[in-house]
């Protein structure tokens, strides 16, 4: 009966998220609506988007995984993140938001060919953006498969296949006007879930001082921020500072979400609303925790892969409803991202390569866009869903390596280039594509025994490609952008105030 309780309330929650998507439908009309929505969406929506997308099946599968082989050292990555939102609405939102008013860019791609006046600059990026795009809707689908596993008892690849199916119809459908929306409701049961699981765990474990007690019966390095021997070295802890503090700009499933707002001035409380609500939706992470004690102690079977712990934890110490609603607030953070992933892949191909580069700027029709949008978003589902049933890494480490491309392909040529007018073509070109090249070879030879650099490989890789970038843009000559004309910046402040008022 209990198995039962916890089916039927996730199927009502999938309904609900379904209805959302093809409710959505009418209202996709063009590449503005699909991609970005219209620019017409209100603080809390943006903001519980960013958080939501922020926190995705990564971190509600990967990293409580990655918690209970390790303990607190992997919590600095969620501390690290929520640090990353403020950082990243300090240094983007409003830059990124005037940008796209000006130049009606729908893509990060879209604003680096403006910024460089370089078709290539924007074809290495929108490959830089598949490439991460690609690895990290894998973690969406094996986080996927991992739940629906433990809740259904089916199969892994029977598991993925049944969450896929689900995934397609809503993304598919909807776009991004039924992801903002969907994403501020999923990030609301997150958030109730995390409250949860971490209040009950902790009653479970007699309070904190006894839970971290436990755990230093176990391994005393697992209290530590970082450990004085194996992997999780001090270098881990600044490389996590590092990726996912000032990586965190280049994660184009957050950042172009600064394109859909409104209005500028309502930046600052999606600011506060989405940190703080990523913040309280990171407590699930303590279900890492509480799993390695009931392990330990012998309350629970150890899990065949630490991807299972979280749904495992759920499963054996929640009651059926409570347990129902908490598979939701999983199913929930992977279904907002996967839709985000979805939509920035298929924007790389159909905007920024096929439309802007191998057609060279033609102009199709809206109908044409958007039934090409649906089916190369189709395609890309199919990829990465084959692609899942064998996946390379775990969960969190896969993740982790995507965020890695992203920051290390699109930090310096975005952050740096929009403010910085001595930065050049050649030096953006260079640095874009030593960052896709060191992101994906150092995680693939680390992965394969071959070489592991001290710190993190997406790191190493930012560090080269902003270097790189830095370094050519001092060497080479100077460019003019109309980028930085300051009179149709002026021209645009006054448009936005006369829509505010």
């Amino acid at each position: 009966m209990s198995h039962s309780v916890i089916v039927i309330i996730g199927v009502l929650y999938l309904l609900v998220i379904l209805a959302i998507g093809i409710l959505s439908t009418k209202h996709q009309k063009d590449m503005d609506t699909f991609y970005v929505g219209g620019r017409r969406f209100g603080p809390w929506l943006i903001a519980l988007g960013i958080s939501s997308t922020t926190m995705s099946g990564f971190g509600f599968i990967g990293l409580p995984g990655l918690v209970y082989e390790n303990g607190y050292p992997m919590f600095m990555i969620s501390i690290f993140a929520t640090g990353g939102i403020f950082v990243s609405f300090l240094i983007l939102a409003k830059p990124m938001r005037r940008i796209t008013q000006k130049f009606n860019s729908l893509t990060i791609p879209d604003l680096l060919e403006i910024r460089y006046n370089s078709k290539a600059v924007r074809g290495i990026t929108a490959l830089a953006i598949l490439g991460g795009a690609v690895g990290y809707q894998m973690t969406q689908y094996i986080a996927l498969g991992s739940m629906i596993e433990v809740v259904l008892g089916v199969d892994y690849k029977w598991a993925v296949s049944i969450g896929v199916v689900i995934l397609t119809i809503y993304v598919i459908s909807g776009g991004m006007i039924s992801a903002v929306w969907t994403d501020f409701i999923q990030m609301i049961v997150m958030v109730g879930g995390a409250l949860i699981i971490f209040i009950g765990g902790l009653v479970m474990m007699g309070g904190m001082s006894e839970l971290n007690t436990q755990i230093a019966d176990i391994d005393p390095e697992m209290l530590n921020p970082y450990h004085s021997t194996g992997e999780i070295t001090i270098f881990t802890f600044i490389s996590y500072f590092i990726l996912y503090m000032i990586g965190h700009q280049g994660q184009p499933h957050v950042v172009t979400k600064f394109y859909m707002i409104r209005k500028m001035s309502m930046l600052k409380w999606a600011c506060i609303i989405g940190a703080a609500t990523y913040a309280i939706s990171s407590l699930l992470l303590f279900s890492g925790l509480y799993a390695r004690v009931m392990v330990e102690n012998g309350s629970m079977e150890a899990p065949a892969s630490p991807d299972l712990v979280a749904p495992m934890f759920i499963s054996n110490f929640f009651n059926p409803v409570v347990a129902g609603i908490l598979f939701s607030a999983v199913m929930a953070a992977i279904m907002s991202t996967s839709e985000a992933f979805l939509l920035i892949a298929s924007s790389s191909i159909v905007r920024d390569i096929y439309q802007q580069i191998i057609k060279k700027g033609e102009k199709l029709s809206q109908k044409k866009e958007l039934v090409l949008s649906r089916w190369i978003t189709l395609a890309i589902i199919v990829f990465t869903f084959l692609m899942s049933f064998n996946p390379p890494a775990l969960v969190g480490w896969l993740g982790n390596a995507s965020w890695g491309i992203f920051a290390a392909s699109l930090v310096p040529v975005l952050s740096i280039g929009i403010f910085w007018k001595r930065a050049t073509r050649t030096a953006a070109i260079w640095s874009s594509t030593l960052g896709l090249i060191f992101s994906i070879g150092l995680y693939i030879a680390s992965v394969k025994g071959w070489y592991t650099p001290k710190l993190d490989t997406g790191v190493t890789a930012l560090i080269i490609s902003t270097v790189t970038f830095i370094g050519i843009s001092l060497m080479t000559k100077p460019q003019s952008s109309i980028f930085f004309d300051k009179k149709s910046d002026r021209f645009e402040s006054k448009k936005e105030k006369t829509m505010e008022i």
